[in-house]
C-alpha cells in the first residue's frame, strides 16, 4: 500500500498536473493538425475531447496550486 500512496502523492502534486496539461494540449493540437488535413469526424471528436481535458486539468492546476 505504501507505493501507492506515494504515487498518489506525486500524482497530486501541481507539477505533476501542470505537466500533463501541457500533454493534453500537445495531444489537441496534433489530433487538430490532423483533423484539418484529412477531415475525419474521429480526429475532430478527439480534438474535441482532449480540449476539453486540457481545460479542465489547467482549471485544476490554477485552483490548487
Amino acid at each position: 500500500m505504501p507505493k501507492a500512496n506515494q504515487e498518489q502523492k506525486l500524482l497530486n502534486r501541481w507539477e505533476s498536473r501542470a505537466l500533463f496539461t501541457l500533454i493534453f494540449a500537445g495531444l489537441t493540437y496534433g489530433f487538430a493538425s490532423l483533423a484539418i488535413d484529412s477531415g475525419s469526424l474521429i480526429e475532430y471528436a478527439l480534438t474535441i475531447f482532449f480540449f476539453a481535458w486540457a481545460i479542465k486539468s489547467a482549471i485544476s492546476v490554477i485552483r490548487n496550486r
